[in-house]
């Protein structure tokens, strides 16, 4: 039975959570006269950016989470750790969050519960066309940007380097920001290459009117960088909400992926502070529609295991040691077991959709 979408976003400080119940609760029906659960989600993008749109807002404005019989409060957040400690707060029922915070933190927390994640890696090293780059290899010695000196892509870099061969130092990067900043700092010359995720790294090339290129690197074909991390409690208790949550955030990644135009006008229709104010209609919008094709085509489809939000082990241990090794994953003596940290229990009941016929509701979508 489907009930019309409620999606309430708070668009509050990673604070306010302290205020917001996990779940439980019930809200007003929709027109059937049903109740809808209310559970909070954490979103580790504190601007919503376009890349958010998939799943901030596509399956609440398409009654994606009321067929769930839920009601989802997306609440921004700062960082992947601020997300995770929502959860682990009680806060938030799950969130979205890199395997560099996810990992190390259900390792040694047990409260928290790693339930699935999307396939790929978002994060790439790119450089100007013109400059003939065409792998980390060749930064050897020249100077990278990153969005902060703490930044998890400095990682990234040095360990693509070290793993092909070349000599990486924390030296060799300069903290230039995102944005107009890092684009002038590309004009100035004062890098060479820029280390972050997909979204900036777009912004970056439209504001600089230079194609960027992804290096080649080992870390570019990486799975399961991206990580489900929901409270350990709800899964065990209540698995049909955690199931729910995630069933319908795959339903709004099919959707996006085949009209992303849609999605990302839907999200601006929701969320007008998150529509850019640069530039033409045209070119925000193509802007904004090119980062959630990018970020759906690296992230959006089935995993290694062939099945929405499942790596095969092989896979998500290659990930979790590859990324131990060189840093972004901080682990305190011998490196995860995946086996042991991923519970995959809910992932066919992840996956009870048809994804053809949200292919074919995004085709025949009207606005």
């Amino acid at each position: 039975m489907k009930r019309t979408a409620t999606l309430t976003i708070a668009l509050l400080s990673a604070v306010a959570l302290a205020g917001c119940s996990a779940g439980g609760n019930a809200a007003e029906g929709d027109d059937t006269g049903e109740s809808l659960k209310q559970v909070t989600f954490a979103v580790t993008d504190q601007t919503l950016s376009a890349a958010t749109a998939s799943y901030a807002t596509v399956p609440g404005e398409l009654g994606y989470f009321a067929e769930e019989g839920l009601e989802v409060t997306m609440q921004p957040v700062e960082t992947a750790l601020s997300g995770v400690q929502a959860v682990a707060a009680g806060n938030a029922v799950c969130t979205y969050a890199s395997a560099a915070t996810a990992v190390p933190s259900a390792a040694s927390d047990p409260t928290l519960a790693l339930v699935g994640s999307t396939e790929g890696n978002m994060f790439r090293v790119v450089a100007p066309k013109s400059s003939g780059y065409t792998s980390v290899a060749d930064l050897e010695g020249k100077t990278i940007g990153s969005n902060s000196a703490t930044a998890t892509g400095i990682n990234y870099a040095i360990g693509g380097m070290e793993a092909a061969g070349a000599t990486a130092t924390t030296e060799q990067f300069l903290p230039v920001g995102f944005g107009a900043q890092a684009a002038l700092a590309f004009q100035q010359g004062q890098i060479d290459a820029y280390s972050a995720w997909d979204s900036p790294n777009l912004v970056i090339e439209s504001l600089l009117g230079e194609e960027l290129v992804d290096l080649d690197s080992v870390m570019n074909d990486l799975n399961g960088t991206s990580i489900f991390v929901c409270s350990r409690d709800a899964v065990d208790t209540e698995p049909e909400t955690v199931a729910g949550i995630w069933r319908a955030f795959f339903k709004g990644a099919v959707f996006s992926l085949e009209n992303p135009e849609a999605a990302i006008k839907l999200h601006w229709e929701k969320f007008p502070s998150a529509k850019p104010t640069d530039g033409s209609e045209e070119d925000r919008l193509a802007l904004a529609v090119r980062q959630l094709e990018v970020r759906l085509e690296l992230t959006g489809g089935e995993g290694s295991a062939g099945t929405y939000g499942e790596q095969t082990d092989e896979d998500m241990q290659k990930t979790v040691d590859l990324l131990t090794e060189y840093g972004v994953i901080e682990a305190d003596g011998e490196v995860p077991d995946v086996s042991e940290l991923f519970d995959y229990s809910l992932i066919p009941a992840i996956n009870d959709f048809d994804p053809e016929a949200i292919r074919e509701q995004a085709r025949n979508y009207t606005e």
